[in-house]
């Protein structure tokens, strides 16, 4: 599949290198096109735009609402693992994901991976145990499909919670990101949601 990374830092570096492993026709999308960056062309955001089928979104979200709603993305899946930098450093009081749509009504907005570290995004196992990677989207086929994705990355536990309305939870995750990482020293962490089984005694 022809896949558009838009950001070429820790992040979408990290998601941009395991797409590329795993066979995927990847490029970058830069705002400064330049020579390949680890094996991945870096273009255009335009130029980009115009190879993916699906596009990720790897910026922040302040840069994102700038960028996209000018380019051509009508048709296309975008992932969204980003999240606004005043969400960060203050309350949430609106989500990308959510805006996203919005702005890009002929587009397909997955939220996903905005609640982890780039160095577990691809690679799951690097963290020991079953941990959790939550997915949401307007489109029920959209977010089908980025769990197949996620899974081709390795994640053995991908949570759907639905519509893009779940995005008022997810984003508020990424303060606590901060905090855990100030409180750990180190990103390789992550959320497990430990459920009882269907159909089994749940205590009652």
């Amino acid at each position: 599949m022809r896949i558009a990374v838009f950001g070429t830092g820790e992040v979408g570096s990290a998601v941009a290198g395991k797409l590329k492993a795993i066979g995927h026709d990847v490029v970058f999308g830069s705002r400064h096109p330049r020579d390949p960056q680890d094996g991945i062309a870096v273009l255009s955001h335009e130029d980009a735009a115009r190879h993916g089928e699906w596009i990720v979104n790897a910026l922040h979200g302040e840069d994102a609402l700038a960028v996209f709603p000018e380019l051509p993305m009508a048709g296309k899946l975008l992932v969204d693992i980003g999240n606004f930098q005043s969400a960060i450093d203050g309350p949430v009081t609106q989500t990308l994901g959510e805006t996203l749509q919005r702005a890009l009504p002929q587009t397909r907005v997955v939220k996903a991976l905005n609640f982890v570290s780039a160095q577990l995004m691809g690679e799951p196992q690097r963290l020991e145990g079953t941990h959790t990677v939550f997915v949401a989207g307007n489109d029920a086929n959209a977010r089908e499909e980025v769990i197949r994705l996620l899974e081709s990355f390795g994640w053995k536990d991908v949570l759907d919670l639905g519509d893009l309305t779940a995005c008022r939870a997810m984003e508020q995750l990424a303060p606590m990101w901060i905090r855990l990482n100030q409180k750990l020293g180190h990103v390789y962490f992550n959320l497990a949601v430990v459920r009882a089984p269907e159909g089994g005694d749940h205590g009652n």
